[in-house]
This record gives structure tokens, C-alpha cells and sequence, in this order.
């Protein structure tokens, strides 16, 4: 659950179509317009191409029914982080964060360094000319590098200094996108064969194999949809629609990709019989002939489709910059904000400038060299996926939630075969994960260990039970990457000296990584035993202070109400006798002050039993709709005597039979409404409403506003304004009543529900609190019903009856004995539980008509005094009614009162009304 003080409401800027655009187009890059020829025709041809992209495509969809089923659920930027956090705590959120990260980060500066090929195939070798240098073998030419820095650094600078205009920029590209795929596709389709839209891969003989190699390509095809997690904060519509904005990117990205895919096998050049000879020849071409989409579009539409298809290029490859930096971005600032990395990359323009100086730094290596990272791209979408399924299960499964539950263990279970094709060679016609990979993998990891180092480290909480699951992972990838980048190193030399030389420098790096891992992974382990001996004797000392303190307010609670029963009860009788005009203005404002005093006392000790965790909510079924009509009756005299505008609106409620804590969910609202009354000036006007945000899997989302244009808070002020004893000083300033415990026990009630509480507020502009509520929905049914056939209860003569008062306090029983017997009652005294027993015992049947029984008493306390009455062999006399009157005035204390026989429970300092009204039901019930 978090909580927010804001003084403005947060700015929502994406529209539907901006978000499906950030969808669409973070996931369709250059690779989609570049893999038809290069993976996908050889492997599976074109109709295993179009089977294996609808396995694609409903894979996906399962993905992104599992992640829609969290957006719901929460509106944080994290995404994937926040939802593994909240499935499998913080240990197994970084695991997954850290390695989508790095699929993150590869789609930005592979996309960026794709301009190179993009500018190569549009212009021939126009670009590889001029200053130039050599890095493995590949030659890099100063003018590519110099698109690729500017188009990765202009996209970072309109990050930091124009993020919404950036916002717009992508969504149009997204359009220029989809709009020319459609455009070349409708004008290349025509001219296919039909004959070749049937005929598969010609790589293997197998054509099920081929298409199971290709349909394995779905997370590195797809990933980028799921960026739209980050953002729902800033969504203008409800999140539930995220649901189709996702399912529709990725119906549309799958049909972009079985679409260029059909157009690379439109036509070939001459020379080349067929599609397959042509497609076989490619590492052989150059220049537009050399990408089968792009020559399709040039020699069927001519001059004019190539330069629509260049255009379409280079809007997926920039809105692939864009996508995987807005994703990068959101997961570098939330690891920072739960201390994984540093807390300055919590500031935005830090993650940022860090972003784009590494992918500036990786661009000057060249596109082919940095083709390495495109299996890891694959590798961490996985994992990312695997995660979410895995959480979404976990979740829908204590909901119940059957359909997330299946699509949830689905989802897990493909990503979990997925990382198995990744990390076995040959599972798959094409190579999964290449040496070069492997080794980038195992060092990304090692980087990873020193990060999670840091995780244990900064951990204000204990999560991590011996070596951890991310300590584990970690370094069995460490090792087994490690392993098979010197096992493909070997694989690949043709002679015994060049394996002999593989092994002596491999064997160097092999063992430098494994010892690095082997230190770090034993460090975090003694790390970690000695935070779990630090929490064990934490545990102890704080079993021992909340004993202690349990105690105190024990204590305390009785020590205080006695003397408060005494001033309360000796002002009420006093008020009733006859006095001067001035002794009267006395009494009235001593009573005010008692008031004032004992609800100080009652807020002090209801939030230190929050604080120490000894509160609970009751849940029943309860019609919210009777809650906030009851509201608006308790205020509306109030509000209309200080001349104030006041409503409670509440129509909007289409479900509104719901389980919760009515008590606690009523004191909030009151508590809230009070202080809009009190800091709202005469005129001025307070409302309350509640609506229903929406419904799903048995459960209702409720918004609750409460809203004045009194004198509002300062910036400073809300942001503590959660934190007891704090009051603003116009509050104090302007002689405004208030313990400053009121917004932080609201908190924590909403804390206990689960639920979000959020402040707009500013100075002279007054303020609004909105709550975010979850309640399961209930049944009207399951109302408690009143009996309408049940009798009023009788009216009670008290002069007919004869209570007994135990109490060792002389002075409260003096009071009670004088309110009582001005209530009518003839009332005796006994001065601990055991006299109390024994007069009890020793009178005459029905001589008591109920027993008045204080708690602490010396000799016997009451409720042992009460558990021996209800054990007397004189029916009559065990049966007598018993009354708690006491200065024990915890919910607990109630229950044991009622545990020991006692059929009620009255707090001191005494409620007159109250009193005599629970003594009439008492007695009334006794005689029926």
C-alpha cells in the first residue's frame, strides 16, 4: 500500500492512442523489417512464418492478460518490479528487474546502432566513407556513428527537457509506422503467388521443427509492449482498458511481422528461380537488395516505396529508442527508490544522462559487434515474463481468480521452457544464445551480484532467508554461461594450438569470473546470517517492548480514566443543581474541556495500539449506501448552523453491499468531514462523495473524496501531515481545536484496508482527500436482517430496582452511586469482588436485579468475582446480571469482561445516557 501527499493532482497526459502507440512501437523495430530474410523465411518459410506468429501472438496474449490483471491492481511505476515485489518480495524483484533491465537497454542501443544499416541499405556504401576505424574485425565509419549518437542523445535530451512533447512525437511515428507497413503490404501483396504463400523453410526437413524454432522467437519479437506498466499513473482513461490496448498492439505487431514477412517472398531479383534460392543468398548482396523488404517495396511500387518503406524503418527503430528508454528509466528510478542501485538514479535526468552515455558509449562498436547482445534481449524479456506469470498465478490463486490463475501457470510454464531453449545449444534450428552472448550474460551477472551485494546491504528489512533465490540464480549463471562461452570458444578452433591457446587465456577469464562470484557469493551469505542473528535478537527485544508497552497503556488507560471519572461525574451532577449564571459558564467549559481531554486520551492510546500492531478489523457485509446516508445525517445540523453548503453524494454506487469494517470505514470519513468542517469557513462549503472505479473477480474498487474550500495546507505541512501531534500553524494560529491525531489514525486505518489516501491541497484553495478502497462485494442477502415481528423492549421502572456497585474507589462510588439514584435505582456498595460475592450469596433470590462490577480491585479483581457468581449452585444468583463499570477500556479488555459472564461493558469516565440505556436493555432482556 502507498500512500501520497501531493498539492496538485498528478498530470494526465497519455491518451488511449498514445499508450497502444508506446505499445506497439516500442515492440516493432528494426528487426521486423530485417528477420523475415535473415531468420524466419530460411527456418520456417512463409507459411511457417505466419503459424509460428500466431503461436506468437496467443503466447503473448497470455503475457498480457497476466500483466493487465496487476495494472488493475495498482497504479505505481515499477511494473514488473512492483508486481514480482508484491507476489515474491524484494529479493526476487530485483532478480527479474535486473534482467529486464538489460533487455531494456539492448533495444535502445541496438535500434540506435540499426540506423547504420537503415542508411546503408537506403544509400548503398554513400555512408561508408570518410574517417573510419576497425573494432573485431568490423569497420566503423565516423558519419554512422554520428546518426547513431545523435539520434540516441537527442532522444535522452527530449527526455529530460521535453518528456510530453516526446510523448506526441511517438505516438505519430507509431502511426507513420503502422501506416506505412499497411501501405507497402497492400501494394506487395497483390503480386504473390499463392503457391508460395504455402511452401515452408527449406533449412530442414522437418517443417514442425521449424516452425517450433520461430515461434521461440516470440520474446525477443514481442517484448516492448509491456512498457505500457510504467505509465498508468498518467493514464486519462481507467486502467481496465489497458487490457485491449495491449491485447491490440500485440494482434497488430504479430500481423506487422507475418506481413513483411509475406512481402520479403512478393518478388525476387533476376538471377534467383525462387524465393528460397534468392533468401539463400543474401550474405552474398548488398545494398536494398540485400533486406527482401525492401527491395519488394522498391521494385513493386517503384523509387516511391522505397522511400515509404525507409520512412517506416526509421520510425520503428525511433520509437524503439524511445520505448526502451521510458522502460529503462522507470526500472533504474524504482530499484533506486528501494536502495538496489544508487539513490541518485531515483532523479529521472540521472537515469537518464546514465542511459544515453551507455548507449552512446556502446554505439561506437559498431552494429555488428553489438549483434552479441540481441539473445540477451530474448534472455531478459523471459525472465520478465516468467516473473509476472508466476506472480499473477500466485495472486489469482489466493483470490480465486480461476482464469487469471490458469493463464498465470500457463505463462510460467512457457517462459520456463523459453529460458531452457535459450540456455541449451541446438534446441532450436537457429543458435539461441551464441558464445559472445554467453560470456556477456555471465559477466551482466556478475555485475548483478555486486548490485544484489548491495540489495542485502541497504535492506531495512530482513527478506532473505541463507543464500537467497537471486544469490543462487546469479551464480549458477555466472558459471554455467561462463562454461559454455569457453566450451563454444574450443567448439570453434580448427587446430589443437588454437585450442591450447583458447584454453590457457579462457581458463583465465573462466576462473576470474567464477572467483569474483565465489567471493561476492560468500560475503552476502555471512551478510545475511548476521542480519538474521540481528532480527532474531530484534524479534526478542521487541516481543519484550510490546509486552511492555501493552502493559503501560494497561496502566495508564486505568490510572487516567479513574481520575477523569471523577471530574466528569462531579461536573454532570454539579451542572444539575442550582448556580449563578456564572458557575453555570464554569461548568459548561469544564465540561468541554473534559470532553477535549478524554478524546486526547482516546486518540493517544488508540494510535499507539496501531503502532504496535494490536488492532484489527471486523469485517461483515454491510450497505455502504446506509453508511453515507447515516454520514449525511450526523453532519447536516452542524454544517447548516456555521452556514455551510454541505452534501454527501453517493448515487454513483452500483454495488453497494460489501464486506468491511463499518466501524473503522465511518470513523474515517467522520474524521475527515470533521476537520473540513472545522477548517472551512462560515459560507463555505464541505461534500462527500463515493463512487465505484470499477468491479472484477468478486471484488469493488470505491473512490471516496472529501472535499472543502476552507483555508487548505502548505506544501511543508502535507507532507507530514501523516505524522502525529502535527498541526498546521493557521490551525493553531486561528484557535482551531485538534489533537493532531486524527489524519494519522485515518491513515492507518486505510493502511489496515489496503487502501490509498491521497491529498490535494494548497493554501486558501481548501483541500480534497481521496481514498482508494478494495472490498469484496457481498450479497444482500447476507445482511444481518431485522426481525420485523420483534418486540420493542419494555420500558424499565429503575425505581423498582436494586443494583449492587463493587468498586474500591470511593469517590467513583460515590458518583455512581448518586447518578444512580438520581436515575431512580436503590443502589448498595460493596468495596472489592469478594464482598461483592459474598453479599451476592448471602441475599435473598431476586434481592439484586444486577450487579455494577469494577475490573481492578484488590482482594479479587471483578472479573474473577464475576466468573464465581455465574459458578454459585443458586440458579438466580448465577444468573444475576453483571455490568462492567471500569478504566479498562480496551477492545480486549471487553472481551475478557464478556469471556468472565459479564453482559456489558462500560468505559469510565461514565456515559450518563449511555449507562442508563444499556442497564434498561440489560434488565429488560433479563426479565423477558
Amino acid at each position: 500500500m502507498e500512500t501520497q501527499q501531493n498539492t496538485s493532482q498528478p498530470p494526465r497526459y497519455l491518451s488511449v492512442l498514445d499508450v497502444w502507440a508506446m505499445a506497439f512501437g516500442c515492440m516493432v523495430g528494426w528487426g521486423t523489417f530485417v528477420m523475415p530474410g535473415t531468420t524466419f523465411l530460411p527456418v520456417a518459410g512463409p507459411a511457417g512464418t505466419v503459424i509460428a506468429m500466431v503461436i506468437g501472438i496467443c503466447i503473448m496474449l497470455v503475457i498480457g492478460c497476466n500483466l493487465a490483471f496487476f495494472m488493475n491492481r495498482s497504479t505505481r511505476a515499477g511494473g514488473v518490479y512492483s508486481y514480482t515485489k508484491k507476489a515474491f518480495g524484494r529479493d526476487h524483484a530485483f532478480l527479474s528487474s535486473w534482467f529486464l533491465c538489460l533487455s531494456y537497454l539492448t533495444i535502445v542501443f541496438l535500434n540506435g546502432t540499426a540506423l547504420f544499416i537503415v542508411m546503408r541499405t537506403l544509400s548503398g556504401d554513400l555512408t561508408q566513407r570518410g574517417v573510419h576505424y576497425h573494432v573485431l574485425g568490423n569497420t566503423i565509419y565516423i558519419g554512422e556513428i554520428l546518426l547513431s549518437v545523435a539520434a540516441l542523445a537527442g532522444v535522452g535530451l527530449l527526455f529530460i527537457f521535453a518528456r510530453k512533447i516526446l510523448h506526441r512525437i511517438n505516438t505519430l511515428l507509431a502511426l507513420v509506422l503502422i501506416g506505412g507497413i499497411i501501405v507497402v503490404t497492400a501494394f506487395c501483396i497483390p503480386h504473390m503467388s499463392m503457391d508460395v504463400l504455402r511452401t515452408f523453410g527449406s533449412q530442414n526437413d522437418n517443417t514442425a521443427y521449424g516452425i517450433f524454432s520461430i515461434a521461440f522467437l516470440a520474446p525477443w519479437a514481442f517484448v516492448g509492449f509491456e512498457v505500457v506498466t510504467f505509465d498508468t499513473s498518467v493514464f486519462r482513461f481507467r486502467v481496465k482498458k489497458t487490457k485491449w490496448i495491449i491485447f491490440t498492439a500485440i494482434i497488430v505487431g504479430g500481423l506487422a511481422y507475418i506481413a513483411m514477412a509475406i512481402v520479403g517472398v512478393t518478388v525476387v531479383p533476376d538471377g534467383y528461380a525462387n524465393w528460397g534460392e534468392y533468401i539463400a543468398a543474401l550474405d552474398e548482396l548488398s545494398g536494398v537488395e540485400a533486406v527482401p523488404t525492401f527491395y519488394a517495396a522498391k521494385a513493386i511500387i517503384g523509387q516511391a516505396g522505397l522511400v515509404i518503406i525507409g520512412i517506416t524503418a526509421l520510425a520503428a527503430v525511433l520509437t524503439g529508442i524511445i520505448g526502451g528508454y521510458r522502460a529503462s528509466i522507470r526500472i533504474l528510478t524504482t530499484m533506486a527508490e528501494d536502495k538496489i542501485l544508487s539513490e541518485r538514479f531515483s532523479k529521472i535526468s540521472n537515469s537518464i544522462m546514465f542511459i544515453m552515455l551507455i548507449s552512446v558509449s556502446l554505439a561506437l562498436f559498431g552494429r555488428n559487434t553489438l549483434n552479441w547482445f540481441v539473445d540477451l534481449t530474448s534472455f531478459g524479456a523471459i525472465v520478465g515474463f516468467g516473473y509476472t506469470s508466476a506472480a499473477a498465478f500466485k495472486l489469482a490463486k489466493t483470490e480465486n481468480n480461476r482464469h487469471i490463475e490458469m493463464t498465470g501457470a500457463v505463462g510460467t510454464a512457457i517462459s520456463v521452457l523459453f529460458v531452457i531453449v535459450q540456455l541449451v545449444p541446438r534446441l532450436t534450428a537457429m543458435e539461441a544464445m551464441g558464445g559472445q552472448a554467453f560470456l556477456l550474460l555471465s559477466f551482466w551477472c556478475l555485475v548483478g551480484f555486486v548490485f544484489y551485494w548491495r540489495t542485502v546491504t541497504k535492506g531495512s528489512l530482513t527478506e532473505y532467508s541463507g543464500m537467497s533465490a537471486s544469490g543462487v540464480v546469479l551464480f549458477a549463471l555466472i558459471v554455467y554461461s561462463a562454461f559454455m562461452w569457453l566450451a563454444k570458444l574450443i567448439a570453434a578452433k580448427e587446430s589443437i594450438d588454437e585450442v591450447r591457446s583458447a584454453l590457457v587465456y579462457g581458463g583465465i577469464v573462466l576462473l576470474t569470473v567464477i572467483f569474483i562470484g565465489l567471493v561476492v557469493m560468500l560475503h552476502v551469505q555471512n551478510l545475511v546470517r548476521k542480519k538474521h542473528e540481528a532480527s532474531e535478537r530484534e524479534k526478542i527485544r521487541a516481543m519484550e517492548s510490546d509486552l511492555a508497552r501493552s502493559q503501560f497503556l494497561f496502566n495508564m488507560s486505568h490510572d487516567i480514566r479513574t481520575p477523569m471519572n471523577a471530574i466528569v461525574g462531579y461536573t454532570e451532577l454539579a451542572m444539575k443543581l442550582p448556580a449563578s449564571d456564572e458557575l453555570h459558564d464554569y461548568l459548561v467549559k469544564i465540561e468541554r474541556s473534559n470532553h477535549q481531554l478524554l478524546t486526547l486520551i482516546n486518540d493517544i492510546l488508540e494510535m499507539s495500539r496501531i503502532e504496535s500492531g494490536n488492532i484489527e478489523l471486523e469485517y461483515a457485509p454491510t450497505d455502504l449506501t446506509r453508511i453515507f446516508a447515516g454520514i449525511d445525517e450526523l453532519f447536516y445540523e452542524q454544517m447548516k448552523q456555521k452556514g455551510q453548503e454541505f452534501a454527501v453524494h453517493f448515487s454513483q454506487i452500483k454495488d453497494r453491499f460489501v464486506w468491511c469494517d463499518e466501524k473503522n470505514l465511518t470513523r474515517v470519513i467522520v474524521s475527515l468531514l470533521s476537520n473540513a468542517h472545522k477548517f472551512t469557513p462560515e459560507g463555505g462549503s464541505v461534500s462527500a462523495s463515493v463512487s465505484e472505479t470499477g468491479s472484477e473477480d468478486g471484488y469493488g474498487a470505491y473512490e471516496i473524496r472529501v472535499r472543502d474550500n476552507g483555508i487548505g495546507m502548505s506544501k511543508e505541512f502535507a507532507d507530514k501531515m501523516f505524522t502525529p501531534f502535527e498541526r498546521e500553524r493557521t490551525s493553531t494560529a486561528s484557535g482551531v481545536e485538534g489533537t493532531g491525531l486524527g489524519l494519522p489514525i485515518s491513515k492507518s486505518i486505510i493502511d489496515l484496508m489496503g487502501g490509498t489516501i491521497d491529498v490535494y491541497t494548497a493554501p486558501g484553495n481548501g483541500t480534497e482527500i481521496v481514498l482508494l478502497l478494495k472490498f469484496r462485494l457481498a450479497d444482500e442477502s447476507e445482511l444481518p436482517q431485522n426481525d420485523p415481528q420483534e418486540k420493542q423492549e419494555k420500558k424499565v421502572d429503575f425505581s423498582t430496582k436494586r443494583l449492587l456497585i463493587v468498586e474500591d474507589n470511593p469517590v467513583n462510588m460515590e458518583i455512581a452511586k448518586m447518578i444512580l439514584k438520581q436515575a431512580g435505582f436503590t443502589v448498595e456498595t460493596a468495596e472489592n469482588g469478594q464482598i461483592g460475592l459474598d453479599m451476592v450469596k448471602a441475599s435473598p433470590d431476586g434481592y439484586y436485579d444486577a450487579v455494577l462490577m469494577d475490573i481492578q480491585m484488590p482482594v479479587m479483581d471483578g472479573l474473577t468475582a464475576a466468573r464465581s457468581i455465574r459458578s454459585l449452585e443458586n440458579p438466580v444468583h448465577a444468573n444475576i446480571p453483571i455490568l462492567a463499570i471500569t478504566a479498562n477500556a480496551f477492545k480486549e479488555d471487553e472481551e475478557k469482561a464478556k469471556e468472565a459472564g459479564m453482559q456489558a461493558h462500560i468505559a469510565k469516565p461514565i456515559d450518563v445516557d449511555k449507562l442508563l440505556v444499556t442497564l434498561a436493555k440489560v434488565l429488560s432482556e433479563h426479565e423477558k
